[in-house]
C-alpha cells in the first residue's frame, strides 16, 4: 500500500513558470523557427494588411504550445498559448496589425521573447 503512494506521489508535477522538463535535451527546433519567424515578420515593411496565413499559423502553434505546456505545467507555456488568441483579430478586423505602431511590435515581440524561452524548456519535451 505504501509503495502506490509513493507511485502516485513521483508521478504527479507541480507547475512552475518553465514546468518540467529535461535539462540536458537539445532545445526544441519547433520553438526556435516559429519564434524566428515572427521575430522577422515583426520587421516587415510597408503599410499593408495583414498576412492571414500568418495569424492561421500562429494560432495553431498556440494550440501545441498550450498543450505542451499544460504536460510539462508550465505557466509561462500556457499564457504564451493564451496570448496567441489576440491573433484572432485580424480575421475580423483587417486593420487591426496593418501598421507598424507600437501595438503591431510589442505583441510581436513579447510573443518572440516567449517562445524562445519555451524552446529552451517546457518545448523540448
Amino acid at each position: 500500500m505504501g509503495d502506490n503512494k509513493e507511485t502516485f506521489m513521483a508521478s504527479e508535477k507541480s507547475w512552475s513558470a518553465l514546468g518540467v522538463f529535461e535539462k540536458e535535451a537539445k532545445a526544441s527546433i519547433f520553438g526556435i523557427v516559429l519564434a524566428v519567424i515572427t521575430t522577422a515578420e515583426t520587421f516587415r515593411s510597408g503599410e499593408t494588411p495583414y498576412k492571414l496565413w500568418m495569424s492561421a499559423i500562429i494560432l495553431a502553434s498556440g494550440l501545441f504550445i498550450a498543450k505542451k505546456a499544460y504536460d510539462a505545467r508550465s505557466y509561462v507555456g500556457i499564457l504564451t498559448g493564451l496570448f496567441t488568441l489576440i491573433w484572432i483579430i485580424p480575421f475580423f478586423d483587417k486593420t487591426f496589425f496593418y501598421s507598424m505602431d507600437a501595438t503591431f511590435l510589442t505583441i510581436h515581440s513579447i510573443y518572440s521573447i516567449a517562445v524562445a524561452v519555451g524552446a529552451y524548456s517546457y518545448l523540448k519535451n
